[in-house]
């Protein structure tokens, strides 16, 4: 896949989180209460599932990418990153959720679209998980999907749960 394809498919994606954060923001309801709050036991909510494709940004660039010892915001993954546990004391503004969405989003794409085709397939990332630098910014737009579906879903269940 070329870069541009590639990047059109994560801007594509990454519009739909937006959009979901947007109609969440629209809605006129107490956002700290919709950011925290969980469909199930031990399920995730909004502000973890966002902050999650944030922290997944970095240490995919930074660590699996790049090569780099730690993720540019190592509080950040610690707190969102992937086998991290939702906290019900750690639920971020809605503003610096879409402020550590950008900036990670922001690097990601950038370093992108400064690669050349050859540079796409070039293998990073760990010995048992290697994959191709194409390969990894498909992955990063599928779960970014993956997390704006639970997003959009954990708002409808919200939506229903209190009548709304």
């Amino acid at each position: 896949m070329d870069r541009d394809t590639l990047l059109a498919m994560m801007e594509m994606v990454r519009q739909r989180l937006l959009g979901s954060l947007a109609a969440i923001e629209s809605s006129g309801l107490d956002l700290a209460k919709v950011l925290a709050w969980r469909p199930g036991p031990g399920r995730a909510h909004i502000a973890w599932q966002a902050m999650h494709c944030a922290a997944t940004h970095d240490k995919y660039l930074a660590v699996n990418i790049k090569g780099l010892p730690a993720p540019a915001d190592p509080k950040l993954v610690a707190g969102f990153g992937g086998g991290s546990t939702p906290s019900d004391q750690n639920i971020p503004s809605l503003a610096a959720i879409r402020q550590a969405l950008d900036v990670h989003y922001r690097a990601f794409r950038a370093y992108l679209s400064e690669l050349a085709p050859a540079d796409l397939q070039r293998q990073v990332g760990p010995p048992d998980r290697r994959r191709t630098i194409a390969e990894s910014a498909m992955l990063m737009a599928w779960h970014e999907a993956h997390h704006q579906g639970q997003i959009h879903l954990t708002w409808n269940l919200y939506r229903a749960a209190h009548g709304l």
